[in-house]
């Protein structure tokens, strides 16, 4: 039996590890991981989608990745047949996250990377999650496997981010949102903002839960998928 081909669309310095607790039990789903580290911009994240999905193609995204798909949904409306958004909305980057992108990039240039820190990998977790090593190894193992060169290009192509909410109306596809109240770096108030545009959107809020859902929350999403893709 031919299996349902399953795109996966992960966010900033995130590699196919993020999904490797969802994707160990989807064996009817043929999951393809899109790589978009080499990309300069949004607009290149567009023409790396229009060439990779198929027609009337199934994504999951997350973070970045799901503003990528948004992004790229707005203009290719008939491309997308169903697709679920994780931990993201459709607002531009605030004056105040610009700012701390720009001297973070500077001093990236001008100074050795050692990866991200322990400190740094807990503000994408849950209080709960704070202890559990194996969740902070893989945000370590991702960001090492990248790396600096790479980090520095996804921040910069990034972070020009227009709000993409006036157009979300265009989307014809099939939307459901996954977000946590708890999430410290993507506030829940942006994505039930997110929801209203779409011309037909479900939404899940999680509690106990931070940034990282696909990590945190990986029979959640599993179980989402099954249901939101197979009905």
């Amino acid at each position: 039996m031919k299996k349902q081909k399953l795109y996966f669309l992960s966010g900033t310095m995130c590699t196919p590890l993020l999904w490797e607790f969802v994707c160990a039990d989807l064996p009817q789903f043929d999951c393809i991981f899109i790589d978009t580290t080499s990309a300069t911009s949004f607009s290149a994240i567009d023409d790396l989608l229009e060439t990779t999905l198929e027609e009337n193609a199934c994504v999951v995204a997350f973070s970045m990745g799901a503003y990528a798909m948004m992004h790229f949904a707005v203009s290719h409306p008939n491309r997308i047949q169903k697709m679920i958004s994780i931990a993201a909305s459709a607002n531009g980057l605030a004056a105040k996250e610009l700012q701390l992108r720009k001297s973070t990039i500077d001093f990236l240039e001008t100074h050795n990377y050692k990866g991200i820190s322990t400190a740094r990998a807990l503000q994408f977790l849950h209080p709960k999650n704070h202890q559990n090593t194996e969740l902070i190894q893989v945000i370590k193992d991702m960001d090492a496997d990248l790396g600096k060169e790479v980090l520095i290009r996804q921040l910069k192509a990034t972070s020009q981010r227009v709000d993409l909410h006036q157009k979300l109306s265009k989307i014809r596809a099939k939307v459901h949102i996954i977000a946590s109240k708890e999430d410290a770096l993507v506030n829940i108030s942006d994505v039930k903002e997110t929801q209203k545009y779409f011309s037909k959107a479900t939404i899940t809020i999680l509690k106990n839960c931070g940034h990282m859902i696909p990590l945190e929350m990986p029979d959640l999403v599993k179980n989402t998928i099954l249901q939101f893709f197979t009905n």
